[in-house]
């Protein structure tokens, strides 16, 4: 994630490293299950959906699905703060123009949400039929 934000950082552009990191987790994922199809929040909603994996529509497992609430919580958590991630934070920074820069402290904030979001893709283990 870091590597399609740090040049623009260190440049003191941190809206842009800000976006240029969540296309960087949306681009990652999307090889991980081999999709191109969708992206971002319909990403998010299918890959880490409870349902069980179907063909073409591969799942993301953070733990083994013993039917438990855990198992429940833990997918409909994940996908609810992906949207959230991308919601909130990369359609506002992507789409809204004249927005002043934003602070380095919030835009370090904003990285370590996707930052949180990459590391669970990473470790996910893939569920493909």
């Amino acid at each position: 994630m870091w590597d399609g934000a740090k040049s623009l950082w260190r440049s003191g552009h941190f809206r842009e490293a800000v976006t240029a990191a969540a296309r960087k987790v949306n681009a990652e994922t999307q090889n991980k299950v081999a999709r191109r199809d969708v992206s971002e929040t319909a990403l998010f909603q299918s890959v880490f959906s409870k349902d069980a994996a179907k063909p073409g529509q591969p799942r993301l497992r953070l733990m083994a699905d013993d039917n438990s609430d855990t198992f429940r919580s833990v997918h409909r958590g994940a996908m609810s703060f992906a949207e959230g991630c991308f919601a909130g934070i990369r359609n506002p920074n992507s789409h809204e123009d004249g927005l002043p820069e934003l602070p380095e402290h919030e835009a370090l904030e904003q990285l370590a949400a996707f930052r949180v979001l990459a590391r669970w893709v990473e470790s996910a283990a893939l569920d493909a039929p």
